[in-house]
């Protein structure tokens, strides 16, 4: 495991019990609907009913019910991440709303799943932090079926947004904030790709197809 990663991973394990608060903390102070500024990234997948989709570092499982109306009773839901912490928090928000989901301990850059198995694979939030980014991307396109659509977001400040004097405090308190998109890390084969930013201008938004 990379030495960043081990870091972040110890870090996630740490504050995993208080993560959804800092959310809609930060969804309060940036005047946004977390719900549906996840719901626009979610629409992405062009989700449909019986598709197997994977959530790459899923944290606390927020978007799963998401994805889980796009996928229907028929579909399959797969989460994975670093933090066991993150997992268990996750795991027990899922069980009220009775869904069902296979959650893996596991790193993007090493991603425990056979070539071709997904009709959709999600990123957000971690990518920004990862050891190894390119392994990462590449490993999501491995595990995603040809056509399959594939979204990956983190913070990042949009180009019209970076100036303002809110946002360069942003980005003094947030590091993070800083990242620009990281498009030259997308393989020059990837399929109608684009990039977006969405969270009140807050996070850069890339989907592609795969080859």
């Amino acid at each position: 495991m990379h030495e960043r990663d081990r870091r972040y991973r110890d870090l996630y394990n740490r504050i995993a019990r208080f993560y959804d608060w800092s959310g809609r903390v930060w969804s309060l102070l940036r005047g946004v609907s977390a719900t549906g500024e996840r719901r626009k990234m979610v629409s992405r997948l062009e989700l449909k009913p019986g598709h197997c989709m994977l959530e790459v570092s899923v944290g606390t499982g927020s978007n799963l019910p998401l994805v889980a109306e796009g996928v229907g009773p028929g579909g399959r839901l797969v989460g994975l991440d670093i933090s066991i912490g993150m997992l268990r928090q996750c795991q027990k928000k899922l069980k009220p709303q009775r869904l069902r989901g296979d959650l893996i301990e596991g790193e993007a850059a090493h991603l425990p799943f056979p070539g071709r198995a997904f009709d959709a694979v999600l990123h957000f939030g971690g990518i920004n932090e990862f050891g190894d980014k390119k392994k990462a991307i590449d490993e999501m396109m491995r595990v995603a079926k040809p056509g399959a659509r594939i979204v990956i977001s983190d913070e990042g400040l949009g180009p019209g947004a970076r100036k303002s004097l809110r946002n360069r405090l942003l980005q003094r308190v947030n590091p993070l904030y800083a990242h620009e998109p990281p498009m030259d890390l997308i393989p020059p084969e990837a399929q109608d790709l684009h990039l977006t930013w969405f969270r009140a201008d807050g996070c850069y938004l890339i989907d592609f197809v795969n080859p």
